[in-house]
């Protein structure tokens, strides 16, 4: 993963070597499963103690977008990580079907 093919935006707080390393094991996972040449998006917010994530994944053949609520940051980021993978597998699904 290339860091020009990923941006990461936080908003509200600030994120623990913890969370960033969580974050980017993800992001990483979810790079490697989207089309080539894509480009990933991930904005996380913290509002009265509930962490809030979005998640773009752009390319050439197809954007997906995901959102996400929890008030664990590990379980906001597995959140959105199933989220995209369903939609991705659900495209590759219709792509080579």
């Amino acid at each position: 993963m290339l860091s020009e093919d990923v941006k990461v935006l936080f908003s509200g707080f600030e994120p623990t070597a913890d969370m960033r390393s969580r974050l980017y094991y993800v992001l990483n996972r979810l790079h490697l499963k989207s089309p080539s040449q894509s480009l990933l998006q991930a904005t996380f917010t913290m509002t009265n103690g509930l962490f809030e994530g979005v998640i773009k994944v752009t390319s050439v053949a197809e954007n997906f977008v995901v959102k996400a609520t929890d008030v664990q940051f590990s379980g906001l980021s597995e959140k959105l990580f199933d989220k995209v993978g369903d939609k991705l597998e659900k495209w590759k699904a219709l792509r080579f079907d």
